[in-house]
């Protein structure tokens, strides 16, 4: 609080708005509802998890299943054991909001660790057990529940919010190309990504016809006054320091929230780490790269469950091999050169969904392409077989990539390999994808498939080489399966 010079009132001083401010207080209250509906998910899960287990140790043995008696057992143990996976879920960032909030794949590892250390405080306090059923049966249980109710959860709110036009209203701030790839985005994962957005403007940050004392273009100014505008998004902003720096003063003025859309070269800067330098502040800068202990988890990860899913799949392989076979008694497996990590082509291992003679006709055909940018796809492709065309839209045809990843020229996860066609149209911002191992699914094929543009299939890439983890992995396989089953973006 503090008087202006010259004045008689009093002037509230702007950096208490975000505290004081009614939709602030709002935003609090709805974070806070949240959390504590997850809490009371997670100790619901942890309570019949438990019992379930107890209970299905009881009907292996052929003995009366008494909920009295389990609940008995089971609340000596309640207390340390929902602190625990509490603490533990608030770790694995799971209480975070609905954006950020990881689904099966963490609350099962949260789920695994969370066991384990309830597991080691129970024998530490002297308990004796003749079998650790009890640990490994209520780890399977209670992530089983967990998993069940939170995606309950969320299709509930979801729907909720839908009802009631719960939105974000954004303004995109950037060159008309760049912000008509976020808008489509934004559009296209409205229904998976939390909030849905509304792009009620896009202006473009630089306009020299338009130049003002401060720095803004004034479009952009009468935008964020004259609506009501939640967001702005500002995409491609390198090198525009001044606009960039008078934007951010007008929406703090007015409790308006800014994001950052990076572009693919601006991605490459992720692992940015300040370095001494006498007078000046410097920055290192690595390229996007797993390698060392991360490269060695991720292939040892690849090698098993790979063999797994390999020996799972060989049925299906078979009947897809026969099917082929019948239908026009051409070759069953299809090599296609691809471009590997560092830029090395390898042989990539498909089904042969197409005639015969599919790579005679390519040219033919690059006048009817439908994607932009260096891929080549159509909905209609004249080259595609009856068989083909059923394996195509499960994904079948991509099992044989098995054998590629435990041969190591790619990776269960991660940025997808590009035929030789297709390589030669890159430019290079967009061969830094080749640093890494090319994967048989990423975060492309669980975003949107054939539906997403050139340009965001590559941010995608450089933003699941920035927030690697196992974790995130084993969530983009569970993801792929859904996207898989229900054909989504599959041409």
């Amino acid at each position: 609080m503090g008087t202006v010079p010259g004045r008689g009132h009093v002037r509230r001083d702007a950096r208490f708005k975000p505290l004081l401010g009614r939709p602030a207080l709002l935003a609090w209250a709805r974070r806070l509802v949240s959390v504590l509906t997850l809490v009371a998910i997670d100790l619901a899960s942890l309570v019949l998890g438990v019992m379930a287990a107890f209970a299905g140790k009881l009907v292996l043995r052929d003995d009366p299943v008494d909920f009295g008696a389990i609940w008995i057992e089971e609340r000596r143990v309640l207390p340390i054991a929902s602190v625990v996976l509490v603490l533990v879920y608030a770790r694995a960032q799971l209480y975070r909001a609905r954006e950020r909030r990881g689904h099966a794949a963490r609350i099962i590892g949260a789920t695994a660790l969370a066991t384990a250390l309830v597991a080691a405080f129970v024998i530490a306090a002297g308990n004796d057990f003749t079998t650790y059923y009890v640990f490994y049966a209520s780890f399977i249980c209670v992530s089983a529940i967990a998993v069940a109710l939170r995606a309950s959860h969320a299709s509930l709110t979801a729907l909720m919010l839908e009802l009631l036009k719960v939105e974000r209203r954004a303004l995109l701030v950037g060159s008309p190309s760049l912000t008509g790839d976020i808008a489509a985005s934004l559009q296209r994962s409205a229904s998976t990504r939390g909030l849905p957005y509304r792009v009620v403007d896009q202006q473009e940050l630089l306009d020299d016809a338009a130049t003002t004392t401060t720095g803004l273009n004034p479009a952009i100014r009468q935008s964020i006054e004259r609506r009501d505008v939640d967001e702005v998004i500002i995409a491609g902003a390198m090198g525009a320091d001044a606009p960039v720096l008078a934007l951010l003063d007008a929406c703090r003025a007015r409790n308006i929230a800014v994001r950052l859309a990076p572009t693919a070269t601006e991605l490459l800067s992720h692992t940015l780490r300040a370095v001494p330098a006498p007078g000046l502040p410097l920055f290192d800068l690595r390229a996007p790269v797993l390698s060392g202990a991360a490269f060695l988890a991720k292939r040892l990860f690849d090698i098993v469950v790979g063999s797994l899913i390999l020996i799972c799949a060989s049925p299906i392989l078979l009947g897809a091999a026969i099917a082929i076979r019948l239908d026009d008694r051409g070759p069953v497996v299809f090599r296609s050169r691809r471009v590997g990590v560092e830029e090395t082509p390898f042989d990539c291992f498909k089904l042969r969904t197409m005639n015969v003679d599919s790579q005679a006709r390519q040219a033919e055909l690059e006048s009817r392409n439908e994607a932009d940018g260096a891929i080549f796809k159509m909905r209609d492709d004249p080259r595609v077989t009856r068989v083909g065309a059923f394996l195509r839209r499960f994904s079948i045809d991509e099992l044989p990539q098995l054998v590629n990843v435990l041969r190591g020229e790619m990776s269960l996860v991660g940025p997808r390999p590009l035929p030789l066609r297709d390589y030669a149209l890159l430019d290079e911002v967009h061969k830094k994808r080749y640093l890494v191992l090319p994967g048989m699914t990423g975060q492309w094929q669980v975003s949107g498939r054939s539906e997403v543009g050139f340009d965001e299939l590559v941010r995608l890439d450089f933003s699941y080489i920035e927030s690697w983890s196992i974790w995130l992995d084993i969530e983009i396989l569970l993801k792929t399966i859904p996207t898989v089953l229900f054909k989504r973006g599959a041409w």
